[in-house]
């Protein structure tokens, strides 16, 4: 099998190149308790090694607001619980949830949204638990806290907690989507059982990374229904990574093949790696950064063999991974934007009509947003995606759109700000906050 050093040292971190190092720099500026491998709560004690996947492991149940950079009036708990891996095996993953003063009720509880984040990156130190914006702020996880609803956060298996109960690494299975949405169910209930008063009910949505997660719950849902589910966004979501366009097929993959070797343990990044791109990839894992400081490593170098594509190791597990042209259970909202550079909308459409053709009466809902690109998607639709899981709350039917809306805007897509331009800071001063 293969294995990667970790060990990460300032003698490496000098050899970087500057904008990596400049990156790397920022990244953990924006830690809130140090790093992950440094905090006690990120490590689970060995008796929880045959937990039952949902099974709560650790709670915290008040955590320390002025750590971090959440909204005004808003609380956050982190815990730990035990899920299950692409191949079965047991892994604790931890996350976080965050709480409105004052949240909205249904008849058995408070309304629960289960956050599904985009990609953070690969690294135990990329989990949005430990970020002090939580990784993505007022895009998703801010808005619906701030709108009522309990937010339930993972940060997917290996990033967060960085050893399972034995003592063994965990991998971050990067993009396998059934795999993430192990997480957010397994998250859910275990949340659930920490806190009584939360509803049963509940909805799921992510973005990018998450937005797979997102679809792959509604075919899990097909699979293994789980009671009080309603139904779920995908936003941007990545679906059939191998029809993407290069360069990003060729990042994606890379990506993913710590997973692949995960999975498949006779599988040799070597054989669909050049040298220089085992060489960039080994880097990346020793470094621990997260997705802008990866992105900066893996670039400039050919960093896969012309005929990886056939390996088929990687056509075993897009197959095991892949979202579309698979029953889905439960109403299913798809957004995409037409400008999207990261994912593209076109593929997103071919999956779509995939899952229609062979299961036409889907409660499949797809709307497209021109001029958009792929983060600013979640801004664009945030009042259809909002409407729609208050909906399904208000137990109101679904009425699929299949041919693909379309979202129209206001004034020419020009005038609009095209992506963002700020990031989130804590104030050091008093006239910073006013």
């Amino acid at each position: 099998m293969w294995v990667y050093s970790q060990e990460f040292t300032d003698e490496l971190k000098n050899t970087l190149p500057d904008s990596a190092r400049a990156s790397l720099e920022f990244e953990e500026s924006k830690w809130a308790t140090g790093s992950v491998l440094d905090d006690s709560f990120y490590t689970v004690l060995h008796r929880s090694k045959d937990a039952a996947p949902g099974t709560l492991i650790k709670l915290e149940r008040e955590v320390n607001s002025t750590l971090f950079t959440i909204p005004p009036a808003t609380a956050l708990s982190r815990f730990i619980f035990q899920s299950k891996a692409l191949n079965g095996s047991a892994v604790p993953v931890s996350g976080f949830i965050l709480w409105p003063y004052s949240p909205r009720k249904v008849s058995d509880g408070f309304s629960i949204v289960a956050w599904a984040h985009g990609t953070s990156g690969l690294s135990p130190n990329c989990a949005p638990s430990h970020l002090k914006h939580l990784w993505q702020h007022f895009l998703g996880p801010y808005q619906l806290a701030l709108q009522g609803y309990i937010v339930i956060a993972v940060d997917y298996a290996g990033l967060g907690v960085e050893r399972d109960a034995s003592g063994k690494r965990i991998v971050h299975e990067y993009l396998a989507s059934p795999s993430h949405a192990n997480d957010v169910f397994y998250g859910v209930q275990a949340a659930k059982s920490a806190f009584p008063e939360l509803s049963n009910k509940f909805v799921i949505i992510g973005h990018s990374q998450g937005g797979g997660a997102a679809w792959a719950a509604a075919q899990r849902q097909a699979l293994d229904p789980v009671e009080g589910y309603l139904g779920a966004v995908a936003v941007s979501p990545v679906t059939d990574s191998l029809a993407e366009p290069d360069p990003i097929r060729s990042f994606l993959t890379v990506g993913m093949i710590p997973g692949i070797a995960a999975t498949f343990p006779e599988f040799q990044p070597g054989d669909i790696l050049t040298p220089e791109g085992e060489e960039r990839l080994d880097l990346v894992l020793q470094v621990g950064g997260c997705m802008t400081t990866s992105l900066i490593l893996l670039a400039g170098v050919q960093l896969l063999k012309p005929d990886w594509t056939a390996n088929r190791y990687v056509q075993e597990y897009q197959k095991l991974t892949v979202n579309g042209g698979k029953k889905i259970d439960g109403p299913l909202l798809i957004i995409h934007g037409e400008a999207d550079t990261s994912l593209s909308v076109e593929v997103s459409a071919q999956v779509v009509n995939e899952t229609l053709e062979q299961f036409p009466l889907s409660q499949l809902d797809f709307v497209r947003l021109p001029g958009i690109s792929h983060v600013s998607a979640l801004t664009a639709s945030q009042r259809l995606w909002m409407d729609w899981i208050s909906d399904r709350f208000a137990g109101l039917e679904v009425t699929p759109r299949h041919n693909g809306a379309i979202l129209t805007s206001a004034r020419p897509v020009s005038a609009y700000q095209p992506e963002l331009n700020w990031y989130i800071e804590r104030a050091t001063q008093f006239y910073q906050t006013r």
